[in-house]
């Protein structure tokens, strides 16, 4: 996976920033949970896409907000509209990111060679 800075962040532009792929990791997550819960119940999916928007914070440099947006190929009968929002709120991408998940880092180093 290639992942880079735009031009004006002294990347090359190559590919998106890792900011992006939270984004991308919440909207396949939500595709595919809602994928999974069309397809048991004969509904049709094949068409349907997923559109994250992500919202800028600052101090310190973050994403504020997403915007995640379903589009279904075809009406979903309203029985299923209330289940269907829960499923795609349910997906683990969604739980981690509205539950503040703890982020540990370590840093190791190679251990020098006997002289």
């Amino acid at each position: 996976m290639v992942v880079d800075q735009p031009e004006r962040g002294s990347g090359a532009d190559t590919g998106p920033m890792p900011l992006e792929l939270i984004g991308a990791a919440l909207g396949s997550c939500i595709a595919l949970y809602v994928q999974r819960f069309l397809h048991v119940r004969n509904l049709p999916y094949h068409g349907m896409r997923v559109e994250v928007e992500q919202h800028k914070a600052g101090n310190p440099n973050r994403i504020g907000a997403f915007v995640a947006r379903v589009v279904l190929p075809a009406p979903l009968p309203a029985a299923y509209v209330g289940l269907l929002e829960r499923v795609a709120r349910n997906c683990p991408a969604h739980e981690t990111l509205t539950h503040r998940s703890q982020v540990l880092v370590t840093i190791e180093t190679p251990t020098a060679a006997a002289a």
